[in-house]
């Protein structure tokens, strides 16, 4: 069995950012099945369907970093960025493959959104201590 030492540079990288986008991709299908129930429910108004769309991002992007850099242990705003980039860019594919089109504006903002969030969940991810 290989010890954390004889893992490979590519596995060390790539299990964390997995994790974390995999964990933050869930929870953004979560919080955006919660928003929608909240919409069927009760009167709001349509122009606010595109915030809670990028706010469900951010919460997911922020989670997947936290989870991405506490996976890692290590250089929490790397990794939380590189899980934020594979959640844009699956959030992105997923767009083209349902919409056909996508503003450039929008996606720019969810781009920075989703980035900035999830570095910062990588940031507080590492530096948070676990209990003992």
């Amino acid at each position: 069995m290989k010890t954390r030492k004889e893992e490979s540079t590519l596995s060390r990288w790539l299990r964390p950012v997995l994790t974390g986008t995999v964990a933050g991709s869930l929870v953004c299908i979560v919080v955006l099945l919660l928003f929608a129930l909240l919409l069927a429910a009760c009167d709001i108004p349509q122009p606010a369907v595109v915030p809670m769309a990028v706010a469900a991002a951010a919460i997911g992007a922020f989670l997947g970093g936290f989870i991405s850099a506490r996976a890692s242990g290590s250089r929490g705003l790397v990794f939380g960025a590189a899980a934020g980039a594979l959640m844009f860019l699956l959030n992105l594919i997923a767009g083209f493959s349902f919409l056909h089109d996508i503003s450039g504006w929008y996606a720019v903002v969810k781009l920075l959104v989703i980035v900035i969030s999830s570095s910062i969940g990588g940031v507080y991810g590492v530096n948070v201590r676990r209990k003992r």
